[in-house]
């Protein structure tokens, strides 16, 4: 029977990753009866590899009311392509984090009985993949995406403000899962946990293709790098501090994100760093441990927690005020060398512009003193016939 995959997130676990990995992959996939499809779709700030946003995607009037037409019309166009799609494989792959937000939010609360209608309708069946990331880590990545990014809600807080009341994002598992099994069905659910040690061979890519029930093989293409740098060490404070700027500029929030990125990646000996000391992230996950226990039982079939509880390796991030000082100076060169690096390459182009210029008011000399004295222009014409 066909099959739709829904990989619906949660945040922060590695989603990216997985998109870009599905595209790169894409050839072998359809080898083996797989289809990743990048839809037709334009979505402001939404990477084309996204291809389930449709699904997700929040359009709004101009008095900020939703417009449920157009994203009635985003559905019906996804669903159609969706079917397309099949026509070509067996099983066809989406994947935006964007549907487990809706869901838990319950701003499309029908979106998955929806889909579910049109795969009775067609003859196919659904699948949803859903990764749960243990807790503090998931809020500690969180915040520090929100740091990281800029120019949006949570841009501007402290870590302290945050962790008091972490509202987003959805941290309780257990009642989004809920949701989404009184729409699919337990058994089309298929519920992993984010972590290397949780990982199939310990690797995040060989447990998604796992997930799909397809075999792992050296085929594979895996790009080396990171696909979104966390800020490390003290970037995420200097970051958040830039954020508070006022009237701060998209392109200055890019740059500002870029030196800061650069930094990160300076330092991988920092990865290690939380925003939780051993004691702190203990506390923060027994509020979900009953719950995260729950869904182990229900979706692990283990009467155990869901998440290892053991934070004595945990090195918390303090604010040193030498070390701080080292790193603004370190950001102040960063970011002096990139301007000089601008500098240089806009002071070659309009050299280069110049000397275009000079060119053209050659030519254009030319040409006037040719519509000026016709009788030279003749007479340079005629000199050039007799050569030939």
């Amino acid at each position: 029977m066909k099959t739709l995959y829904l990989h619906i997130g949660t945040s922060k676990t590695g989603t990216t990753s997985i998109q870009h990995f599905c595209t790169e992959n894409a050839e072998i996939f359809e080898k083996k009866g797989y289809s990743y499809p990048i839809f037709p779709h334009k979505f402001k700030y939404i990477n084309i590899m996204r291809n389930d946003h449709f699904l997700a995607h929040r359009a709004y009037n101009e008095d900020d009311s939703r417009n449920l037409l157009e994203e009635e019309q985003y559905f019906r166009q996804g669903m159609d392509f969706v079917l397309d799609s099949f026509k070509k494989a067996d099983n066809v792959i989406l994947s935006d984090e964007g549907v487990w937000s809706v869901i838990f939010k319950g701003e499309k609360p029908e979106l998955l009985n929806k889909i579910m209608k049109e795969a009775s309708e067609h003859n196919y069946a659904v699948k949803v993949i859903v990764y749960l990331r243990r807790q503090d880590g998931m809020a500690d990545s969180w915040w520090n995406q929100k740091i990281k990014v800029g120019g949006r809600l949570f841009s501007t807080i402290s870590w302290e403000e945050y962790v008091k009341n972490p509202v987003n994002p959805e941290m309780n598992y257990y009642r989004p899962l809920k949701l989404v099994e009184e729409a699919v069905g337990k058994e089309n659910m298929i519920v992993r946990r984010f972590g290397r040690k949780y990982f199939k061979n310990g690797s995040l890519f060989e447990d998604f293709v796992d997930a799909l029930g397809m075999e792992y093989s050296s085929r594979f293409i895996v790009s080396e790098g990171q696909r979104n740098i966390s800020l490390l060490g003290n970037a995420h404070e200097i970051k958040r501090v830039l954020n508070t700027l006022p009237e701060l500029s998209n392109a200055d929030n890019t740059f500002f994100r870029r030196i800061t990125a650069g930094m990160s990646e300076q330092r991988p000996d920092l990865k290690s760093e939380t925003m939780f000391s051993s004691e702190e992230a203990l506390e923060f996950m027994e509020q979900y441990r009953e719950s995260n226990r729950k869904i182990m039982q229900e979706y692990f079939g283990k009467d155990e927690d869901l998440f290892d509880m053991d934070f004595s390796g945990n090195k918390k991030w303090v604010l040193d005020h030498t070390e701080m000082e080292k790193d603004i100076i370190l950001f102040m060169g960063r970011a002096i060398v990139e301007l000089r690096e601008e500098n240089k390459e806009l002071k070659t182009r309009m050299g280069e512009m110049e000397k275009e210029m000079v060119r053209n008011k050659k030519v254009l000399k030319e040409l006037q003193e040719k519509k000026t004295n016709p009788l030279k222009s003749f007479l340079s014409s005629a000199k050039k016939d007799g050569q030939d």
